[in-house]
């Protein structure tokens, strides 16, 4: 049987939609033309069964699929102009994870940011409000860092990102800012360091995509929703798939749910009004795993005396200082047990405890459980 010939038209976007149809080419015995991912010009003249694309702002490649006589699937719905079918991210269920994450850690104040004004950044702000309308609390929006006028770019990337400073700046703090993508959420973590706010002290970030590159190589590691992308790219080539075979393609759009939201340090904190509470808590999230850490030490980190520090954090976390490193000590320790094989000894040592047999006496006060009852419990 002749294998079928696929063009792979994508050349801008995160390498998961590339993973995932590879995967189903594979499996599916195709021949992947891919060109376009090494020179990013439009391969004129080309033959062949199916044409798989990511379209997204670029005109030349959108005239090129219109003409285009072979079964064709775009994935992403961003050019509804093209008149093939496509499959696209959940994008509200997107919003409504960060939400979620977000209101876990007692934020009251948000904040979306866009990367520009097509129908894909309107779906995620839209879940993302929507979770929080909820809740009963509103969304601020950020002007975009990029505008579309007919899928050409207009603006000033520069003063878009200056305006954008300027509303972040008037915004009530603590504010949780959620991101169109790991790109958009960068320029925020860059507006913040111009402009002296502390992240996340006093802006919680977070993005979509999961790009492992971009959100590990900025000076705050990002949180970030886990789009699926890869998924995404598989149920495209499914559905290829299918049309070549002379299938009518579905009547609803193919939506793929995301993975979930992988936490990083720019969320990494409880919202809280208070600037030296927002430090205390800075001090000890980076600074528990030491066993010798004292309340004078996240003193020290506040430049303010003890009693109106401990004050101060008990009226905003509603526990003490030294349960609050407790509570993270423990954190830790079940993350470990659950997901690591170390042994207890190791365990109290990396979470913070002074020795093995203080990890046991608080480990089972708390659960009721010993460690290795809690691991083996925890299957």
């Amino acid at each position: 049987m002749r294998k079928r010939n696929v063009l792979l038209a994508i050349t801008t976007t995160h390498h998961g939609l590339y993973r995932g149809v590879a995967r189903f080419a594979r499996e599916h015995d195709w021949h992947l033309t891919t060109d376009m991912l090494y020179a990013a010009t439009i391969p004129r003249g080309w033959q062949g069964d199916g044409i798989i694309s990511h379209v997204g702002y670029w005109n030349e490649l959108a005239d090129f699929i219109r003409g285009a006589s072979c079964p064709r699937v775009e994935l992403t719905n961003v050019r509804q102009d093209l008149g093939v079918p496509y499959v696209e991210g959940d994008n509200r269920a997107i919003g409504e994870l960060a939400a979620a994450h977000f209101l876990e850690r007692g934020y009251r104040n948000f904040a979306w940011f866009p990367f520009t004004n097509d129908g894909i950044n309107n779906e995620r702000r839209d879940g993302f409000a929507g979770a929080l309308a909820a809740r009963g609390c509103a969304v601020a929006n950020l002007p975009p860092l990029h505008e579309l006028r007919g899928f050409q770019w207009r603006g000033n990337w520069a003063k878009n990102l200056a305006a954008a400073g300027k509303a972040l700046a008037a915004l009530p703090k603590p504010v949780a800012v959620f991101c169109y993508n790991d790109c958009a959420a960068a320029n925020v973590l860059s507006i913040c360091r111009q402009l002296g706010i502390p992240v996340p002290e006093q802006v919680s970030i977070a993005g979509v995509d999961n790009d492992e590159l971009l959100c590990e190589a900025v000076t705050v590691p990002l949180t970030s929703v886990v789009h699926d992308l890869e998924g995404v790219g598989y149920r495209g080539a499914a559905l290829l798939e299918d049309i070549m075979d002379g299938k009518a393609p579905p009547e609803n759009i193919p939506r793929i749910p995301p993975k979930g939201i992988i936490g990083r340090q720019s969320t990494d904190m409880l919202a809280v009004e208070n600037l030296e509470v927002a430090r205390a808590l800075r001090r000890i999230k980076e600074r528990f795993t030491d066993s010798s850490l004292q309340v004078a030490d996240i003193v020290a980190a506040t430049g303010i005396s003890r009693r109106p520090l401990e004050i101060a954090f008990k009226r905003e976390v509603e526990r003490t200082i030294n349960r609050e490193i407790l509570r993270i000590r423990l954190e830790k320790a079940f993350h470990l047990l659950r997901h690591t094989k170390l042994n207890v000894r190791n365990i109290a040592a990396s979470a913070g405890f002074m020795s093995p047999n203080q990890f046991h006496r608080v480990f089972r006060a708390q659960t009721g459980l010993s460690p290795k009852r809690f691991r083996a419990k925890a299957g």
